[in-house]
Parts: structure tokens; sequence; C-alpha cells
């Protein structure tokens, strides 16, 4: 039988008492994804998936994306990105290193962004019996819920536009000050011109309704938001400190712990997420994500 059992005040739950890696029928199904949208950030606990099997689960939620990092895709299976600091033999990372680094929602860049994501972690680093590189997440809905009304009133309407091209930018500065403290240098992802026909910038509401639950909720991150659309500079850049550092105050938080074995699930339509960075090798990290596609934000 199936639990749902509250781990955060805004978001997280545990659902217990199911086995991912076997065929799940309809009724089952339901009371998963009821569960889901109800609290925005679940895990499933002590999983033993295949690649194969991951993709069957989450695809049961829709159509899945397949990331324009495609050097990072699992070979076979190109619907997974793999999440990762381990190095193959010619010293390359075998997935992307530095996801996460900023507080954002999965694909906010693209024309359609991500519903859902699902992460599945196959080693977590452990040090000293103590497991590292924990990931915070941030209900946007609670967040917008909690806004003065006079601040829902200017919001509404309003537009922010988000942009790969300036997240990469974000990134790129972030490696060289961490390369600047003596750490290891992250391998830069060069954005080729297949890359940017892919991913153009994307004009988007700040406050968006969700399409399952319709609960509104606000769609700005730091990480790839580049500006407010309408706004004098100075003001728009204003707001978005103002709204992104309104979003991830501590009530709205859970900070998701990982062990080897967790399926967690996240709702891009209703909450953000930034990972931590706290480890580093010989600490392996290795995860598989699978990302279902959502539909235009409004």
């Amino acid at each position: 039988m199936i639990t749902v059992n509250r781990i955060g005040k805004h978001l997280g739950a545990e659902i217990a008492g199911v086995d991912l890696s076997q065929p799940m029928d309809d009724s089952t199904f339901a009371q998963i994804s009821r569960a889901f949208f109800d609290n925005e950030v679940v895990v499933f606990r002590r999983q033993k998936l295949t690649p194969g099997q991951q993709i069957a689960f989450t695809r049961r939620f829709g159509v899945l994306e397949q990331h324009v990092r495609k050097e990072h895709r699992l070979e076979g299976f190109p619907e997974i990105l793999i999440v990762s600091n381990v190095l193959n033999q010619q010293g390359k990372a075998i997935g992307v290193e530095d996801a996460g680094r900023f507080w954002h929602s999965d694909l906010s860049y693209k024309q359609v962004p991500s519903l859902l994501s699902a992460l599945y972690a196959i080693e977590v680093p452990i040090k000293d019996g103590e497991v590292l590189g924990h990931t915070n997440f941030a209900s946007t809905t609670a967040a917008y819920d909690a806004l003065p009304e006079d601040l829902k009133r200017k919001l509404d309407g309003l537009k922010n536009v988000h942009s790969y091209v300036y997240y990469r930018g974000k990134n790129i500065q972030a490696q060289k000050e961490e390369q600047a403290r003596g750490d290891r240098a992250v391998q830069e992802h060069v954005l080729t011109e297949e890359h940017l026909k892919q991913v153009p910038d994307a004009e988007m509401p700040i406050v968006r309704t969700h399409p399952v639950t319709a609960r509104k909720g606000l769609f700005i991150n730091e990480a790839h938001t580049s500006h407010i659309a309408g706004l004098p500079k100075a003001e728009g850049d204003a707001l978005l400190k103002q709204i992104c550092a309104h979003i991830i105050k501590p009530e709205f938080q859970y900070e998701h712990r990982w062990q080897a074995g967790d399926l967690l699930m996240w709702d891009n339509c209703a909450a953000q997420h930034k990972a931590n960075f706290n480890y580093r090798l010989p600490l392996r990290r290795l995860m598989y994500r699978t990302t279902v596609r959502g539909t235009a934000p409004f």
C-alpha cells in the first residue's frame, strides 16, 4: 500500500510502498501523480532502477526531453542526462558537473519549459560518514501566496526573459572565480550555433498558473532570467533581485539529503532548486536525470 509522508512545510514528501522498477497500474499511478502535484517535491527511497525503467516511469507523466548538451546524454538512452563529476579515461567528466549552481527551474529558458524532473541517485559523495551534495528546493507557489497584495498587482502582466546564453555566462564567471581560489576548473561547455538555435531567449510571465493544480506561482529565477521586459534596467534589476530573494526565504525551502537509490522528482512549474557543491573528487557523485516536457506558461 502506498503511503505519503510530508517531510517539508510547503513542499517535500516521501512516497513509500512502491517499487518503480515494476509495471504500475493506472490506479497506483494516479495516487502517485496526485501526491506529486500536491507536494511539489517527492522522493522514492531504496529504488533499484535501470535506465529503461526510469524512462518508463517518468514517461507516464508526458513526453520526455532530450537535453541540448548531447555529449552528456547516456549512450543508448538519449532521454537521460548524466549529472556527475566522475571522469573518464581521458580525464573528462562523463556528465554535467555544474548542474544547479544557481537557483532555477529546469529548462525554464525553453519556449515550452519542463513540467517535472526526476533525478536517480546511483552514487552519492560521502565523507566521514556524512553525505554531501544535498539539494535545496523552494516553493514558488508558497512564495507567491505570501507576497503583499500590492506587489502581486505590480507583477500581474509583467514578463521576464529567460536566456540560456545568460545562464552559461553566469556559469563561466563562477568557474573563473572557483579556479582563482584554487579549485579544479570545471570543463567549459562551448555553445555552438546549433545549440543557440535550439534555445533562443524566451519571454515568460513572472506569475504563471500551474497547468495541473491551477495554483499561481512565480516563474522567475536567478540562473536564467536575464531581465524583466518593459522596465528600465535599474528598476527591473532591483525587482528581479527582490523577487528572487523572496522565493528562497528559509520558510519556503526543503533541503533534500541524498541516499543512493533515491528517485527524487520535482515540479518545475511550482518549485526552484539549487545544488550544493561541498564535495570534490575523489568523492564521486553519479545521477541520471529525466525531464518531462510541459506547456507554454500562462
